[in-house]
């Protein structure tokens, strides 16, 4: 399980860790087999397609859905931005914990 898991989450909050965990679970053993570069694309087209899938199926139109798209990709972009700012930061604190000893 994620790390920022506490005992005390919503169901909502469990919900979303249990689908982190899944994504990540998937992408490490895909990994076992194949290029790890190969399995971050692959990872990153799945969350865009998702994502996009996801926005189109919430419209009432498909009016509404190419009016929205630049806002929708310029939200996801900048969410992604940070998630992976946090993520990054957390590796390079923790880089001999989570890899490697030695540097």
């Amino acid at each position: 399980m994620s790390e920022k898991q506490g005992g005390n989450l919503s169901a909502e909050e469990q919900q979303f860790w249990n689908a982190v965990d899944t994504f990540i679970d998937a992408a490490n053993k895909a990994v076992e087999d194949g290029d790890p570069g190969v399995i971050r694309s692959a990872a990153m087209y799945a969350a865009a397609r998702y994502c996009a899938f996801n926005i189109a199926s919430m419209s009432e139109s498909r009016k509404d859905f190419l009016e929205d798209s630049e806002d929708s990709i310029l939200h996801l972009t900048s969410e992604f931005q940070k998630l992976l700012e946090e993520n990054m930061a957390d590796y390079g604190e923790n880089y001999k914990v989570y890899l490697k000893a030695d540097d």
